[in-house]
C-alpha cells in the first residue's frame, strides 16, 4: 500500500474541506508519509502531523473560529461580496460590507496591515506552540519573502510562528519575521504546494485545491468584481503550473462558498468529506 504525499491547498474558509477529507482518508486507512500545507492548507495540516486524529483537529478548529477575537475579522462582510443578492435588504447589506471593507483598508494607509500584532495574538492563542521537528508525520509549509519575492519553505522552528506567517494575508495580517525573513501568506506564490515532494516510488504524491473554479461568462460591474475575477484568474494558473509533479489531484467542489465563509465550516467540511470519498476509490482501484 502506497503511502500519501499530501499538499493541502490554501483558501482561507474552503480551506477547512481539508478536515473533511482527512475524516475520509483516516477512516479508511490510507497511510500518510509527510503533509505539505499553505494558508489554512497549513493550519489544518499542521495540526493533523501534530494529533494525528482528525477529531482533535477539528476541535481545534472550531476553538479557533469560535474565539471572540476571530469575530474582529468581520468575514460576513467579505462574504457577501460574493453573493447575489435575493432582495433588497441583501443589496444594502452587501453595500454596507463594502463600505465596511473600504473602510477598514483604509488603515493600510499608515500601518503594514488592518489587524496589529496584539490581535494576531489573542486569536492565535488556542493553536498548539511545538517544534516542527518533534511531530509525528514530517510538515512542511509554504510561505513568501515580501522583501525579496522569493518562495520560503518552513519545516522547523516554531509551529506557530510558521503557521502565522504561511496564513498571513498581505495587508490583513502583518507579516511575520523569521530568521532572515519577513513573510506573508504562502497563496501569494504556491496554492497548492506539491512541488515541495520529490518523486518516490513508495508514495503518491496528492493536491487538495479547494480554490474556486473561474467564473465564465460572469457580469463585471464594480472594480472589487473585477479584481476578484483577476485573482482568479492568476491563483488558477499559477496552480496549474506548480502542481504539474503531482501524481493526483483531487478538487474539492465548493458550490460557491467564500473564503471568507466561515460560518458555513459544517457545510465545507462536508464537501472535503465528499471529495475524499471520490480521492479512495480512486486511490483503491490503483494503489491498493
Amino acid at each position: 500500500m502506497k503511502k500519501l504525499a499530501l499538499a493541502l491547498g490554501g483558501g482561507s474558509a474552503r480551506g477547512l474541506a481539508h478536515i473533511g477529507f482527512l475524516k475520509v482518508i483516516e477512516k479508511n486507512e490510507i497511510p500518510i508519509s509527510r503533509i505539505a500545507g499553505c494558508s489554512m492548507g497549513a493550519m489544518v495540516g499542521g495540526a493533523y502531523c501534530l494529533y494525528q486524529n482528525i477529531k482533535d483537529v477539528e476541535k481545534l478548529s472550531n476553538n479557533f473560529i469560535n474565539n471572540p477575537f476571530f469575530k474582529e475579522f468581520n468575514f460576513d462582510d467579505f462574504a457577501s461580496i460574493d453573493k447575489k443578492p435575493k432582495n433588497w435588504k441583501e443589496k444594502v447589506r452587501i453595500a454596507m460590507g463594502r463600505v465596511k471593507i473600504g473602510l477598514e483598508l483604509f488603515k493600510t494607509l499608515g500601518n503594514p496591515s488592518i489587524f496589529d500584532e496584539e490581535t494576531m495574538e489573542k486569536i492565535y492563542n488556542t493553536y498548539p506552540d511545538v517544534m516542527v521537528e518533534d511531530l509525528g508525520i514530517p510538515f512542511y509549509a509554504t510561505s513568501n519573502d515580501i522583501q525579496t519575492g522569493e518562495e520560503v519553505i518552513l519545516n522547523e522552528g516554531s509551529l506557530l510562528k510558521i503557521i502565522r506567517a504561511s496564513s498571513a494575508l498581505p495587508g490583513y495580517f502583518p507579516p511575520v519575521k523569521i530568521k532572515n525573513h519577513l513573510l506573508v501568506d504562502g497563496g501569494v506564490s504556491n496554492l497548492v504546494p506539491t512541488n515541495v515532494f520529490e518523486k518516490n516510488h513508495n508514495e503518491i504524491i496528492v493536491g487538495v485545491d479547494v480554490s474556486q473554479p473561474i467564473k465564465r461568462n460572469t457580469k463585471l460591474n464594480s472594480g472589487i468584481e473585477i479584481m476578484q475575477q483577476a485573482e482568479s484568474i492568476r491563483e488558477y494558473h499559477l496552480a496549474q503550473l506548480k502542481m504539474s509533479n503531482a501524481d493526483k489531484i483531487v478538487s474539492c467542489k465548493m458550490n460557491g462558498y467564500s473564503w471568507a465563509d466561515f460560518g458555513k465550516s459544517k457545510e465545507i467540511i462536508a464537501a472535503g468529506e465528499k471529495a475524499g470519498r471520490e480521492f479512495v476509490k480512486w486511490y483503491n482501484q490503483n494503489h491498493r
